[in-house]
């Protein structure tokens, strides 16, 4: 496998152990450090899904690929969940059927695993960098794409809160709803960072990110505007508080992961297996990840009444348990493999 391939493998399990991070307390117990994850972690899957992207397949293919990668694994997920909640007596059938036609919606506002919004999410900017590249790849200079990628995010940013909530009238009632089907109105947010990817890693030459100036650069002008502004990025919640400031704080923290894992491609052999092995099955962990780390937050703030203690033991399991899914229950079964989306090795 190739340095190239190796350094995105990394980059994809060190964001995967920021989302487990950031989604265990840490807003409670050290704000600071979630701020800093949060201002970059969503944007950085995004930017990561979309550097392989090909414009050039055709849009059924396109269709066929992205829903055995990502609604296959949702909505498989879905169901999984609710069949065992009724099979171990926890819930009713017809509370079960509400849950899972509230999780067709595809946003997280309507999901009892929240961090899953990002499955349907991400299939929907599949589509977006689809149009986007029929409507300016046609073009042989790049500078119409770069236009078009501002203005994307210009336009998203701005109406990113337009349907949180918005009112629609189903069958003569008026009904309150939070955020758009799945999460259509994060497409242009998350599809300028999802295309950008792709320009970026075709256009830039990619030992420019084992540039230590690069490193302590992104380090530098992160920190620096975290300490300058207060603002946040929340895009399960619709928020994008300052939208350069929250822009360039995100291209920053992409810049940072990805300077980090270059480096790290040059460390120990095992911290390099630690790292492409966590960015390989980052699908499985983010869907486990937080009914464990629930479950377990539950069990200990029960049994040591809740303290700092708790997340530190908690979050370790909240990676170990997806991983031991992987081991014994999907990667042995490749029929499995396929329901969530992953390739056999």
């Amino acid at each position: 496998m190739s340095q190239r391939v190796v350094y995105i493998d990394i980059a994809k399990g060190i964001g995967i152990l920021l989302v487990v991070l950031a989604h265990n307390g840490l807003q409670s117990y050290a704000p600071l450090v979630h701020q800093f994850i949060y201002s970059f972690h969503m944007p950085l899957f995004f930017f990561l899904s979309g550097l392989f992207f090909k414009p050039e397949i055709g849009f059924v293919e396109l269709l066929k690929k992205r829903f055995n990668s990502l609604l296959l694994p949702y909505f498989f997920t879905i169901f999984l969940i609710y069949f065992f909640e009724i099979f171990l007596g926890k819930m009713g059938l017809p509370i079960a059927w509400s849950r899972i036609a509230k999780a067709f919606y595809g946003n997280g506002f309507y999901l009892d695993w929240v961090a899953m919004w990002f499955l349907p999410a991400l299939f929907v900017m599949n589509l977006v960098a689809f149009g986007f590249y029929r409507l300016l790849g046609r073009f042989a200079s790049s500078w119409p794409r770069w236009v078009g990628l501002v203005l994307m995010q210009a336009l998203g940013v701005f109406t990113l809160n337009w349907f949180v909530p918005f009112d629609v009238n189903l069958l003569g009632r008026s009904v309150s709803l939070q955020g758009l089907p799945f999460s259509l109105d994060l497409a242009l947010v998350g599809g300028f960072f999802f295309i950008l990817g792709r320009e970026i890693y075709r256009g830039v030459p990619q030992n420019w990110f084992g540039s230590w100036w690069l490193l302590l650069g992104s380090t530098l002008l992160l920190l620096g505007l975290l300490w300058f502004s207060p603002a946040v990025i929340d895009l399960n919640t619709r928020r994008w508080d300052a939208p350069l400031i929250n822009t360039v704080e995100a291209l920053a923290g992409i810049a940072l992961v990805l300077a980090i894992s270059w480096q790290l491609v040059r460390g120990p052999a095992w911290l390099v297996s630690f790292f492409s092995y966590m960015g390989r099955i980052s699908v499985l962990i983010l869907i486990f990840h937080n009914p464990v780390q629930s479950y377990l937050t539950g069990k200990l703030d029960w049994l040591i009444g809740g303290s700092l203690y708790t997340p530190l033991l908690v979050y370790p399991f909240a990676v170990l348990v997806p991983v031991l899914i992987y081991e014994i229950g999907v990667k042995p079964n490749p029929l499995v493999m396929r329901l969530f989306g992953m390739k056999s090795a």
